[in-house]
C-alpha cells in the first residue's frame, strides 16, 4: 500500500471542538470533513478503531495519541484523524471523554460511514461483528500520510491492539 493514495471520495463529518460545548453530552453541528483537503499538503497520521468507547480504544490506543500530541507535532505531523463507524456525536463525546479538549482540533474524530473509506484500503480494515451484535467496525490501524499518500500502513489482528498501531510506532516511523 506504501505510494497509493489514501481513499478521499467518501463523506466523512465530525464535530469540530469548541469550549462552547466543552461538556461530553453538548456537541456543535457536524462539518463535512473533506479528506483531499487535509491529505493533500504534509503528514497526516490516520488511526481507525473498533468503536468509540470500546476497552482498548478508550483506555491505551487513543489516550496515548493525545498524550503525544507535542511529539507528533514535533515530527511534523499537521493533523490525526480518528476513524470509527460511529456517528459524529458519539465521537465528539468520546473525544472529550479520552481528553481532547483543544479548539485547535488537532486531533480530529471522524465518521468512517459504514466502513466505506477502510474497505478501500482492503478486507482486513474492516471487521464483520454482527455475530456479536456489533455490526460492522473497523479493524483497528494506523497510517502515515504525507502528501496524500500511504507513507505506512499496518493494522491489527481481529481488533486486537499491539504496537502496529501505537502512537509511539508513528512516532518512530517518521
Amino acid at each position: 500500500m506504501a505510494g497509493q493514495q489514501f481513499p478521499t471520495d467518501v463523506k466523512a463529518k465530525y464535530v469540530p471542538y469548541d469550549n462552547e460545548h466543552s461538556e461530553i453530552l453538548k456537541a456543535g453541528a457536524p462539518k463535512p470533513l473533506d479528506l483531499a483537503e487535509e491529505l493533500k499538503d504534509g503528514t497526516v497520521v490516520v488511526t481507525a478503531i473498533p468503536g468509540a468507547f470500546t476497552p482498548t480504544c478508550s483506555l491505551k490506543h487513543i489516550p496515548d495519541y493525545i498524550k503525544s500530541v507535542d511529539k507528533l507535532k514535533k515530527k511534523g505531523v499537521k493533523r490525526v484523524i480518528v476513524l470509527a463507524v460511529n456517528d459524529p456525536f458519539v465521537l465528539s463525546a468520546f473525544g472529550k471523554a479520552v481528553g481532547y479538549k483543544n479548539e485547535e482540533n488537532f486531533v480530529i474524530f471522524a465518521t468512517d460511514p459504514e466502513g466505506q473509506i477502510s474497505s478501500q484500503l482492503g478486507e482486513d480494515y474492516v471487521l464483520d461483528l454482527s455475530n456479536a451484535g456489533l455490526g460492522k467496525r473497523l479493524q483497528r490501524y494506523a497510517a502515515i500520510v504525507k502528501d496524500g499518500e500511504i507513507y505506512y500502513l499496518a493494522n491489527e489482528d481481529g481488533g486486537d491492539f499491539t504496537d502496529k498501531s501505537s502512537a509511539e510506532t508513528l512516532l518512530d516511523k517518521l
